[in-house]
């Protein structure tokens, strides 16, 4: 699928002009220097093209498993000054090394997670955080106790347009969220049967791989998620043809409860192998994630949350006092500044990726200043608690949680 999210990052730049602001965007003579765990093909779009326009931030050095497939990726995007590491360790190992960005495959991400904080680095990874709940606790433990910033990469939730939602359906002006609804499903035949996210030792599934569906709908549902309780109502998956432990699909109800609000039910639907039209043609149009917010008073549309940064809209639509739509409706976006980020930050042509690399550098900055971090942030107890749900939504499906 990362060769879509690249084909469309091209396109995106080349209308925005990207590339004369890359040649012409010096770095910093003490960056934040990235190592990256594995060569995989969202390494591009999630950091490399983030990393040619922040003048904070270089990337130094990439493992694979074999050093020739390190050394082909170095090639394939022009990098220079790179070092290639066919060795995890040695990588973890470098003291040239001050971050690692982890996009291994989920069943990895808290093992390694883990080695690279011992090592003194501090670390983005890549969605989902870890296979469970308890291998997140684990991660929050070791970056509480070592002093190293660990940030869960749902780079969505780091762009403005998440956030002007947010302080949208926050202002109260709409009345209280009823329900929140969100889905994302990849076309069968995008994935090929042995695709690792189809197997359950390295943390396959629709739960986990589309982890965005419950991102999204618990950060909208949610004031303070560490004192929400979720309480899974139903969850039905379609099991993968190559693994039964594992869900292609999954349909899942569940409520959010928290102190002096009323009850929400959210709604949410992953597939990474959608059936196709007839068997034969494969449903393009169902490609666009979605995100919906009903309000007492309102209904707040938000397609394409999770990649706003290539064309997004937020559509609210007011409701007559049966609680029906009404005709008036009101469409907004926002690509930069917003209410975290503020005014005079960000730029039109910015991916959510590169506001995600804005905030990891600064974290990292201010942790190591001893100053506190007022940026756009998502912190390890959300994504603890993310985790727990999912596990949940697992238990809910007769499914095995992740990890075991």
């Amino acid at each position: 699928m990362s060769w879509i999210a690249e084909a469309l990052l091209h396109v995106h730049n080349w209308c925005h002009g990207v590339a004369k602001i890359k040649s012409a965007t010096p770095k910093s003579d003490n960056p934040l220097r990235f190592g990256v765990l594995g060569a995989a093909e969202i390494n591009f779009v999630a950091l490399f093209d983030p990393i040619f326009t922040h003048p904070g931030v270089t990337v130094n050095a990439i493992v694979a498993r074999s050093l020739s497939k390190a050394q082909a990726q170095i090639d394939k995007y022009q990098l220079k000054n790179i070092k290639a590491y066919g060795s995890y360790v040695e990588l973890l190992d470098d003291p040239d090394i001050d971050a690692v960005y982890i996009p291994l495959p989920n069943g990895l991400h808290c093992e390694w997670a883990i080695k690279a904080m011992e090592a003194g680095k501090h670390v983005l990874i890549e969605k989902p955080i870890a296979s469970n709940a308890e291998q997140a606790r684990r991660i929050r433990e070791v970056s509480e106790k070592i002093g190293k910033v660990a940030l869960e990469a749902f780079h969505w939730r780091f762009h403005p347009a998440a956030h002007q939602v947010k302080e949208i359906v926050d202002s109260g002006k709409h009345g209280n969220v009823i329900s929140v609804y969100a889905q994302f499903y990849v076309s069968a035949g995008f994935l090929k049967d042995d695709d690792i996210r189809f197997q359950y030792d390295l943390g396959g599934g629709a739960c986990l791989d589309l982890a965005y569906v419950f991102s999204g709908t618990t950060y909208f549902a949610s004031d303070d998620i560490r004192a929400s309780k979720f309480n899974v109502l139903a969850a039905t998956p379609r099991l993968a043809s190559v693994d039964k432990k594992v869900d292609a699909a999954m349909e899942a109800i569940f409520e959010v409860e928290q102190p002096g609000r009323p009850t929400i039910v959210c709604n949410v639907s992953a597939d990474i192998a959608r059936p196709k039209l007839f068997g034969l043609i494969p449903k393009l149009w169902e490609g666009t994630p979605s995100l919906s917010i009903e309000l007492e008073k309102a209904r707040i549309d938000f397609p394409a949350f999770v990649g706003p940064w290539l064309n997004h809209t937020i559509t609210i639509t007011e409701k007559k006092d049966d609680g029906s739509l009404s005709t008036t409706k009101h469409t907004e976006q926002c690509y930069s500044g917003g209410p975290q980020w503020g005014e005079g930050r960000g730029e039109r042509w910015w991916t959510s990726y590169r506001y995600q690399l804005e905030a990891f550098a600064e974290m990292v900055r201010a942790q190591e200043a001893e100053k506190e971090y007022a940026g756009p942030t998502l912190s390890l107890d959300e994504s603890v608690r993310v985790m727990e749900l999912i596990d949940a939504v697992y238990q809910k499906a007769d499914l095995p949680r992740r990890g075991l």
